[in-house]
């Protein structure tokens, strides 16, 4: 089985973590409802208000399961996960108004810096960060 995956962070390609989503393949750009917060060495997706750039894939259950893993997400224990895959709504482009999973921030967040553009790339080349 197939699922679209809306991805925000060090996953996209150019980033750290790019190796992770290979195989995959780029549906495009998109846009989710919620705001983003500099969790250090990548950011979070929190529910709420505002728009997450990004880009969304179509990824396999094997890739999906290995992306799990990636994200510190464990099956089941939600409380000891540090990411957590929901559905999302997409908000613009080819896949508007479709139903795709991505990975929320799933510790407190009060205390972390905010995105507020939610754009992850723009931050890092802002604050001159490698990811």
């Amino acid at each position: 089985m197939m699922h679209g995956l809306f991805i925000y962070g060090t996953l996209l390609p150019g980033l750290r973590l790019q190796a992770a989503m290979q195989g995959a393949e780029r549906l495009g750009p998109a846009s989710v409802p919620g705001r983003l917060v500099d969790v250090g060495r990548y950011p979070g997706l929190v529910p709420g208000e505002g728009v997450v750039a990004g880009e969304v894939y179509r990824v396999d259950e094997a890739q999906l399961a290995r992306l799990d893993a990636v994200e510190e997400m464990l099956p089941g224990d939600r409380a000891a996960s540090q990411y957590w895959r929901e559905p999302v709504q997409v908000l613009d482009g080819a896949l508007a108004g479709q139903q795709v999973w991505t990975y929320v921030y799933n510790r407190p967040a009060e205390a972390l810096t905010p995105i507020a553009h939610g754009d992850y790339r723009r931050y890092i080349r802002e604050v001159g960060r490698a990811s």
